[in-house]
């Protein structure tokens, strides 16, 4: 009987792949919410298209499944217009991965508008800054 040899091969390479669905996420309001100094991700562009908050990002990864929430902090500050903070935050789950990876998160804001301020001026992650106004 002859012995053929067998050997299974096993790296980070062989990259994680999900379908991305772009699912729109809910944003989180939370009392007195401070963020997290190390983001994990950079941010390309940030922008408002009606009551949803669309980032697109870049981070590092590709074997394990990343996931994101945008938490908003229930303090509104007193200015003109009144301005909330918003904060991303990004779970890796352990991945140790390099491969550069751009998504695109969609979140719905619309929460926000039980604050009743209109215009209200969303500052994310204190690094990038949005108005909201709806109707």
């Amino acid at each position: 009987m002859a012995f053929t040899p067998f050997f299974l091969l096993y790296s980070c390479t062989s990259k994680f792949k999900k379908k991305d669905t772009n699912n729109k996420l809910k944003l989180e309001i939370l009392g007195n919410y401070e963020g997290n100094a190390k983001l994990g991700y950079l941010v390309e562009s940030v922008k408002l298209n009606g009551d949803f908050l669309i980032f697109n990002i870049v981070y590092e990864g590709g074997c394990k499944p990343h996931s994101f929430r945008l938490i908003g902090d229930s303090l509104i500050l007193k200015s003109k217009p009144p301005q909330t903070n918003l904060y991303l935050l990004h779970e890796n789950n352990g991945d140790k991965c390099t491969e550069k990876i751009k998504k695109e998160l969609i979140f719905d804001v619309s929460r926000l508008k039980n604050f009743k301020y209109n215009p209200l001026i969303l500052n994310i992650d204190h690094l990038n800054s949005v108005t909201y106004e709806y109707k």
